[in-house]
């Protein structure tokens, strides 16, 4: 393997056996092999876990509690990078991704040369391989992430490789030099969003720290997507109101004072609609305004800190990481 193309794969799973497996079997082919793969779990079904555990003795099968996706994943990410050779890359996996055998081969031979991008994903595709899932992400001026390309027939509209705005967290891959410099209070992904949106708040604060979030056409894998457009009520209303929520506390904590005045039209507009179908068409989801109400005094700390780094310059802000690892508590998390 060249150097500084090392990588370890880590997946968060919750009861979805089959799809981890698939994953798993698209892992073990790969064209530029990883040098560790780990699973998070949540502890839905140990019994059928350890019979899959037993056909890929190559995993290292950790978990038992639900910490969320975002939880589920700081502890995948902390296992790959916590020995004295740390890998260079993480891939970081929904259960329900299927790569192509030379998924992680394209996407570092593209990012490793590129030592300012710290978060990078490829072209997701629906199972038909036809339909685009994820061409990375964009922040429209509301402020709602989207995902370029969701839902189209991909025709070759996509296939430059580009900076994003955020990579979808189904298939991200994380540069290992990067994650202390990203990581807040000892958190890379926010434990309070559980899930949804917690790579975008991830990619918008790598943006706001000077680094680059690469969307890598030729890195090609399939995305079954549990949440779409068309089956939304399948999705249980606490997750729901997860997603919700969040889309207030990264903004929150992300947004800049210029942009925000900049994008208040457009981002006024869209809350008025999303508030009047909420009240008239999903109004189970009212609770996750209450929710975001609670966690804003967090969201504001975490803002100040975010923007306190974000006028340092990269060395700066490595002597000012390490000062604060130096003050947490010696077992960490």
């Amino acid at each position: 393997m060249p150097a500084g193309q090392s990588w370890s794969a880590g997946i968060v799973h919750h009861g979805a056996l089959d799809d981890l497996e698939a994953c798993l079997r698209s892992i073990a082919v790969q064209t530029r092999p990883p040098r560790a793969v780990a699973v998070w779990d949540t502890g839905v079904d140990p019994e059928a876990l350890a019979r899959l555990a037993v056909r890929h003795p190559e995993v290292r099968f950790e978990g038992g509690t639900n910490e969320g996706y975002a939880g589920g994943a700081n502890r995948v990410i902390a296992s790959l990078t916590g020995g004295s050779t740390p890998p260079d890359f993480v891939l970081l996996l929904n259960p329900d991704v299927i790569l192509d055998a030379d998924f992680a081969e394209r996407l570092l031979e593209e990012i490793a040369r590129r030592p300012a991008v710290a978060v990078a994903s490829g072209k997701l595709l629906r199972p038909d391989r036809r339909t685009l899932d994820s061409a990375g992400i964009v922040f429209p001026r509301h402020r709602r992430p989207r995902d370029r390309g969701s839902e189209a027939i991909d025709e070759g509209q996509y296939d430059a490789a580009v900076d994003v705005d955020a990579a979808s967290g189904a298939a991200m891959m994380l540069r290992c030099a990067a994650l202390a410099d990203l990581a807040i209070e000892g958190e890379l992904f926010d434990e309070s969003f559980f899930a949804y949106h917690e790579d975008t708040d991830l990619s918008w604060r790598a943006r706001r720290f000077g680094h680059r979030v690469r969307y890598v056409p030729t890195a090609v894998a399939v995305h079954a997507r549990g949440w779409r457009k068309d089956d939304r009520g399948r999705v249980p209303v606490h997750v729901r109101r997860h997603s919700f929520k969040n889309h207030y506390l990264q903004l929150v904590k992300n947004e800049t004072r210029a942009d925000f005045l900049r994008n208040a039209p457009a981002i006024l507009a869209w809350e008025i609609l999303r508030l009047g179908f909420t009240l008239l068409r999903d109004p189970r989801l009212l609770p996750a305004y209450a929710e975001a109400a609670r966690l804003l005094p967090e969201a504001w700390r975490k803002r100040r800190v975010i923007a306190e780094r974000a006028r340092l310059s990269p060395e700066e802000r490595v002597v000012h990481v390490s000062a604060e690892r130096a003050c947490e508590a010696p077992e960490g998390r």
